[in-house]
């Protein structure tokens, strides 16, 4: 009785052993499939022209996919947590690896001269910020 005991224990404590590496190298790979064919990303470059009723800002698909733009409500853009209404999109279709794309907000009871935060949410889950500075 006292020898099936120990060997049990020996049995569990090898299992735990060969298991533990293997385990960590399983959930790893687990995690790592939600990112095979990878969601894209996008980037502000830059925010320009603002002025008391619009601005310009620069928005880049770093990848790894196209994204699709319908227009601008696949867009939405938050300047210091107040959400702004995007006017103009400079394309819809398409929006391919490393192609920037122009957004127009209406900017009305924003102040141009100061410092911003600005959030866009974009197609397909999509988000960056951006800090602007005048």
């Amino acid at each position: 009785m006292v020898v099936e005991i120990i060997i049990l224990v020996i049995a569990v404590a090898l299992a735990l052993l060969i298991f533990s590496p293997i385990s960590s190298y399983i959930f790893g790979a687990l995690g790592r499939t939600s990112t095979v064919g990878g969601t894209s990303t996008i980037q502000i470059l830059s925010a320009s022209g603002w002025n008391s009723s619009s601005g310009t800002i620069y928005v880049k698909n770093l990848g790894p996919n196209d994204l699709t733009i319908s227009g601008t409500t696949d867009f939405q853009v938050f300047v210091d947590q107040k959400s702004v209404n995007v006017t103009d999109v400079s394309a819809t279709g398409t929006w391919s690896k490393d192609s920037t794309v122009t957004l127009t907000v209406n900017l009305t009871g924003i102040s141009s001269t100061e410092q911003h935060n600005i959030v866009v949410y974009g197609p397909q889950n999509t988000m960056t910020q951006y800090l602007y500075s005048p």
